[in-house]
């Protein structure tokens, strides 16, 4: 059995393939983008009329492609929510950075956190657990 990325709201399966599939928007423009289910691994695909005119920083949003309910994270409003369900392991949070280029991701499994990216360290892990 394969990582299974599921929306914290209505449960759906959002990578029924390969990649995590997301609506995005920011302001007026919102489009379909695909994530790479790998922790720590960046790398994704968009239309490019949504991509256009972001800067570094800016915030994006996300929301399920089903549902449409908004994924940014209760935590943490810089980040946006998912749920990794795996083979072995209770289901995890998966916290992953809304700003336009940064890359930070937190694996959230009761207390523990694992933590991607190089931006990742100047984020305090500690808002994830309510403290």
């Amino acid at each position: 059995m394969k990582n299974t990325y599921l929306c914290p709201h209505c449960a759906t399966v959002l990578n029924p393939s390969v990649k995590i599939l997301l609506v995005a928007r920011h302001h007026d423009r919102r489009g379909m983008i695909l994530l790479s289910p790998q922790p720590g691994n960046f790398k994704y695909v968009c239309d490019r009329s949504l991509e256009e005119g972001l800067s570094h920083g800016d915030m994006v949003a996300f929301s399920c492609p089903v549902c449409t309910i908004d994924l940014t994270s209760v935590a943490d409003h810089r980040f946006a929510e998912l749920v990794l369900r795996s083979p072995g392991h209770d289901d995890r949070k998966v916290e992953f950075s809304r700003a336009y280029g940064t890359h930070a991701t937190y694996l959230i499994e009761g207390q523990t956190a694992q933590v991607f990216g190089e931006d990742a360290d100047g984020t305090d892990a500690t808002n994830f657990f309510g403290a």
